[in-house]
């Protein structure tokens, strides 16, 4: 099943991810992301990507039926290595990525938000790094790539949102828009970028990735580490347990 529905027309590529109720992330969504993405490059129609979500939610973290998939080191290992190649699909897509965020982007759904190139947000969007709440240790290395240090130790050792307004005045948004009005806002910048020509977008692309790595890879395998070294910690389960039970953690904090 798919849950990225393409549509293309005028060199604009729109990929909106749909898994409602609340477009949560599962092994099989991110495989989903991860191929679109690569389908995207074998494509010579396209200029630019506009990445969305459908309904009230841009994507949030990790589907609750699927966190058993953390507790095992070989399980979550293999879930690491999915999520990161879903991640760099988007992230290293040799097209401009414009993220339609149109609304909460939590865990997942930040680092997401993170991988792409120009951010245009809807009003009522929310930033989140949750996974502190869950028992997860990741995401830090893309959410990275919109707020400065110092607030993305807040967002991850908190695990609070940013409103999009608060996100917005650390220069890493383009545009702060009316929901009802954010898929135009999206175009508009997507229309600036076709102006261009196609291989020197490509070329553009390759050489902004290349002068401002962040050796997120890396980034991203000291978070499964941590996460691996979580698990043997009474506190690790409990974290999950209690989020899917919607009550309080009850931490023994050792």
């Amino acid at each position: 099943m798919s849950f990225c529905k393409v549509e293309v027309k005028d060199y604009i590529a729109t990929v909106t991810y749909d898994r409602p109720p609340a477009n949560a992330t599962t092994i099989e969504a991110y495989l989903d992301i991860r191929d679109t993405f690569y389908a995207l490059e074998e494509r010579d129609d396209i200029k630019v990507v506009i990445f969305t979500g459908a309904g009230k939610i841009f994507m949030a973290g990790n589907e609750l039926s699927e966190f058993d998939e953390f507790k095992e080191r070989g399980k979550c290992t293999s879930l690491y290595d999915t999520i990161r190649n879903a991640y760099l699909a988007v992230k290293n897509c040799k097209y401009p990525v414009i993220g339609a965020i149109n609304g909460a982007a939590a865990g997942a759904g930040c680092a997401f938000a993170g991988c792409c190139d120009v951010l245009v947000v809807a009003e009522n969007a929310k930033f989140a790094l949750s996974e502190i709440k869950v028992g997860i240790i990741g995401a830090d290395g893309y959410a990275s790539l919109m707020v400065p240090e110092k607030v993305l130790r807040y967002m991850a050792l908190s695990g609070n949102p940013l409103k999009a307004q608060e996100l917005a005045k650390y220069g890493n948004v383009h545009k702060v828009v009316p929901k009802e009005e954010l898929m135009d806002a999206a175009m508009e910048v997507a229309k600036e970028f076709t102006q261009n020509a196609r291989r020197a977008l490509i070329l553009w692309k390759q050489c902004l990735n290349a002068n401002y790595e962040h050796d997120l890879p890396k980034k991203f395998n000291n978070n499964l580490l941590s996460t691996i070294s979580y698990q043997p910690y009474e506190d690790f389960g409990e974290a999950s347990k209690a989020f899917i039970e919607k009550r309080p953690p009850e931490y023994n904090n050792r």
